[in-house]
């Protein structure tokens, strides 16, 4: 059954900044994202099936003609994980804001998601969206995917994408704290990356460290039973089931 096979599923993709500006910061956001994609994969007490993928943005012409973003699908071999993460290469840009609206669309709607994946999204960036107020924006009145924090946070959530952030520079502040908190995600400024990393580590030592537990109780569920009765066979409380009931839930793995 596909549902019992994606239990422990994690998908993670890194929507990464590469234009010119990361010039001095991209080896920096290279090591914290190989940092956390190693200590997640090594997290005590849980095993967890780990995909990444990345999804890098520039900006729109004229500000940069290479590519507005560019989709790297998920993979579930973290050597060529690492290989893609230090083979990102940087060009193009012109004014201070970029394409950071298009690179999250990309990684929701591009990437191949597992159906019941719990999916997290970790933006990597030294600058702001286009129409969020910056000064010299050359799309002042709007980035031309004609998107909104409102609207890109709406598709994350709709994908059942949480969106957490690291903010490169003291510009991202403002808008990556909203991107990331409107998903019940968090923001990061690059010198809290360790907080990142532990803060993900929790999330997930506390959604898959019952994996057999709730593995057993999505086994149960496939019978109608009532809450006792769960509690009753799994020998368990029922807050413990139905805490395992909300995980499995929110995930689609109970339809």
């Amino acid at each position: 059954m596909k549902a019992i096979e994606e239990i422990n599923a994690l998908d993670l993709a890194f929507v990464v900044d590469t234009t010119g500006s990361m010039s001095g910061l991209i080896q920096t956001a290279k090591e914290q994202m190989v940092a956390m994609l190693t200590r997640l994969t090594q997290t005590a007490e849980i095993a967890v099936n780990i995909r990444l993928g990345v999804v890098e943005y520039r900006d729109h012409p004229p500000q940069e003609r290479s590519f507005v973003y560019n989709v790297h699908p998920f993979t579930a071999n973290m050597q060529d994980a690492q290989r893609m993460i230090n083979e990102l290469e940087l060009g193009g840009g012109g004014d201070l804001p970029e394409a950071v609206f298009d690179g999250i669309l990309g990684a929701c709607r591009e990437l191949q998601w597992r159906e019941h994946a719990r999916r997290l999204l970790v933006l990597v960036g030294d600058a702001p969206p286009h129409g969020v107020g910056t000064s010299g924006d050359s799309f002042a009145k709007g980035c031309p995917c004609g998107e909104t924090i409102e609207s890109v946070t709406a598709a994350a959530e709709e994908a059942g994408i949480t969106l957490y952030a690291l903010g490169m520079t003291k510009e991202t502040n403002d808008s990556f704290t909203r991107l990331s908190q409107a998903t019940g995600g968090e923001f990061f400024a690059a010198a809290r990356a360790e907080d990142a990393i532990t803060r993900l580590q929790a999330i997930l030592t506390k959604e898959f460290r019952q994996i057999e537990f709730d593995r057993r109780l999505l086994a149960l569920w496939q019978t109608p039973r009532s809450l006792d009765a769960l509690t009753q066979q799994l020998e368990s409380s029922r807050p413990a089931v139905a805490a395992a009931i909300s995980r499995l839930g929110a995930r689609g793995l109970l339809q």
